[in-house]
């Protein structure tokens, strides 16, 4: 089962405007508009479908209100969609669509579907930096950002109050691989196919289920920055951020999302082999953020003085 990561998700509003604005505003590439629906791109081609909250064809929500209700993830060949949909279907409906995407259910009834990725991957030249006896950007600037471009799309998290159960659904059903772990609490679980810290988090907070938010890699800190900026000046509202993750060791800037939770902007975060090795955290506001502004930053209006 060759699972290489994301590939849509599918969101249910009440408001088609906002969300078309919001998405665009954070930097993903329209790609389809028309009555019911839009989509909306990343640089390698994953998307985040938009649909009325009453559309008939929409899997039903686990939360009340606009919320994620699908997750697509893609795989790299039809022998691999063979293979999930002969695993799954030893015991709950498999569905195959007339899109490609085989459709299903995970442990605790949220709508996933599988389908060969259309992705096409992306390779960015890496930021330069100076640093003490050994530079590394001569005679050029260093880069300013007046907006985000999202190159991929990173992780989903997913309110869990039946913790293991999910955990054991993705690892032992469908291969994800647990890279750390706050022990009852919460599990990065990445699929087989990728190098990133986790695909997945799973979330356990209290008997609450639903959808959290959904990350979205781009560039550098340096673009974490101009992404949440223009944000902010566009009027949306910070979750949490800027800011940086111990575990995973990403930077990140959270905004609360009209389709429903977050949408982060996150880079640098940890690449993992088959060397890894998974480390139990304990769960503590210094290991779920080493810095953070709580309700975000803005571009500074001022001039430099000889005042001090």
């Amino acid at each position: 089962m060759a699972i290489v990561g994301l590939e849509k998700i599918v969101f249910g509003v009440d408001d088609m405007a906002t969300a078309t604005r919001f998405w665009t505003d954070f930097g993903l590439s329209p790609v389809a508009e028309e009555p019911g629906l839009a989509v909306f791109a990343t640089a390698e081609k994953t998307t985040v479908e938009v649909r009325p909250h009453d559309d008939a064809s929409l899997p039903k929500g686990l939360a009340a209100g606009n919320t994620a209700r699908e997750i697509v993830w893609g795989v790299e060949s039809p022998a691999d969609l063979d293979a999930i949909a002969a695993e799954l279907s030893k015991d709950r409906a498999v569905v195959p669509g007339e899109d490609g995407t085989i459709r299903s259910t995970d442990h605790l009834g949220y709508a996933i579907g599988f389908r060969v990725t259309g992705r096409e991957p992306v390779v960015c030249e890496p930021t330069e930096y100076n640093v003490p006896g050994n530079p590394g950007r001569v005679n050029g600037r260093g880069k300013i950002y007046d907006r985000a471009t999202p190159q991929q799309m990173s992780h989903v998290v997913l309110l869990s109050p039946d913790l293991d159960g999910q955990v054991a659904f993705y690892r032992d059903r469908l291969g994800f691989r647990v890279t750390d772990f706050y022990a009852g609490r919460g599990y990065f679980l990445r699929v087989p196919g990728s190098h990133e810290h986790h695909n997945l988090f799973l979330l356990k907070g209290g008997d609450n289920i639903g959808f959290h938010h959904l990350a979205f890699e781009v560039r550098d800190i340096h673009e974490v920055f101009g992404g949440g900026l223009h944000m902010a000046e566009k009027g949306w509202t910070t979750h949490l951020g800027p800011g940086r993750h111990p575990i995973s060791s990403c930077y990140f800037w959270y905004f609360r999302n009209p389709c429903g939770g977050a949408a982060e902007y996150d880079s640098d975060s940890d690449y993992v082999t088959e060397d890894w090795q998974p480390r139990e955290w304990e769960s503590t506001p210094e290991n779920f953020a080493e810095w953070a502004y709580a309700e975000g930053a803005t571009r500074y209006s001022g001039i430099q003085t000889g005042k001090l």
